[in-house]
C-alpha cells in the first residue's frame, strides 16, 4: 500500500488506498475533536496515549490514543469498502450508470433512452457495463486512451474520499452533540451536510465529464460502436415480446 494519499491513482487499488488514507485522516481530526470536548472519553483513551516505537529510536508522531481509532476507522472502511456500500443504499454508482454512462450510449447510437423504462435499464445495467464500457477502460491496459481513465479514477476517488468523510464528521458532530457540546457539534454536523449539498455534486460533475468523455473514445471506433450497439440488442426484443403478448 503506498504512503503517499497523493499519488497518482492509476487502478482501482490506488483508488481504494487514497480513500483509506483520507479517511484515516478525517477519523483523527474527529478524535481530536472529540477528546477536545468529552471530558470521559479523552481520559478513556489517555489509557493508550503511550508514544509507539518501530525501532531504534524511531517513533510515531502522535500518542497511541489519537491514532488507533483513526487507523481502525480507516481500516474498517477499507474492508468493507464503506464508500461501496453507502453507494449501494442511495443507489449512487446505479443512478450514475444508468443516467450517465448508458443515456450517453444511448444518444450517441441514436437510441431513444426515454422509451426504456426504469426497470429495464436497472435489469440490463450490468450487462451493459460489462459487455460495453468495462472491457474498454479496465486493465493495466485500457483499449481507449490511459490518461483519461486515470483522470476519470482520480475524479471518482475524491468524490468517495469526500462520501466517506462526510459520514466521518457527521457522526462526529453527533457524538459532540450527544456529550453535550452542542456549538461545536451542530457546527461539525452542518458542515459535514453543507458539503455533501455543495461539494459532492461538484466531484460527480467532475466524474459525469470523464465517463462522457470515456464513452466517446469508445466509440469512436466503429467496430467498438456495433459491439456496444449489440448490447442495447435485448430492449428490442422485450419491446417486441411485450407487443406481442399484448
Amino acid at each position: 500500500m503506498s504512503f503517499n494519499p497523493l499519488a497518482p491513482v492509476i487502478d482501482y487499488q490506488s483508488m481504494l488506498n487514497r480513500i483509506f488514507w483520507f479517511t484515516t485522516v478525517s477519523a483523527l481530526v474527529a478524535a481530536w475533536m472529540l477528546r477536545m470536548n468529552n471530558a470521559a472519553l479523552d481520559a478513556w483513551l489517555r489509557q493508550i496515549d503511550f508514544n509507539v516505537e518501530f525501532g531504534g529510536s524511531k517513533t510515531l508522531p502522535m500518542p497511541g490514543g489519537y491514532l488507533f481509532p483513526a487507523l481502525a476507522v480507516g481500516i474498517l472502511t477499507r474492508i468493507f469498502r464503506l464508500h461501496a456500500r453507502i453507494s449501494d443504499w442511495l443507489g449512487i454508482r446505479e443512478t450514475f450508470d444508468i443516467h450517465v454512462i448508458i443515456a450517453e450510449f444511448a444518444s450517441q447510437l441514436g437510441i431513444d433512452f426515454d422509451a426504456l423504462t426504469h426497470e429495464q435499464l436497472v435489469e440490463r445495467r450490468h450487462t451493459i457495463m460489462r459487455q460495453a464500457f468495462y472491457p474498454y477502460v479496465s486493465g493495466s491496459q485500457p483499449q481507449i486512451d490511459s490518461k483519461l481513465v486515470e483522470q476519470a479514477l482520480d475524479s471518482w476517488s475524491w468524490f468517495w474520499v469526500g462520501i466517506e468523510a462526510t459520514v466521518v464528521f457527521v457522526f462526529a458532530g453527533l457524538g459532540l452533540v450527544s456529550s453535550g457540546t452542542y456549538e461545536i457539534g451542530l457546527q461539525t454536523f452542518g458542515g459535514a451536510l453543507i458539503f455533501a449539498a455543495v461539494g459532492l455534486p461538484a466531484m460527480r460533475n467532475q466524474c459525469r465529464r470523464y465517463a462522457i468523455a470515456q464513452v466517446r473514445a469508445i466509440l469512436d471506433q466503429p467496430a467498438r460502436a456495433a459491439a456496444v450497439r449489440s448490447s442495447f440488442a435485448e430492449f428490442s426484443a422485450q419491446r417486441l415480446g411485450s407487443r406481442r403478448a399484448a
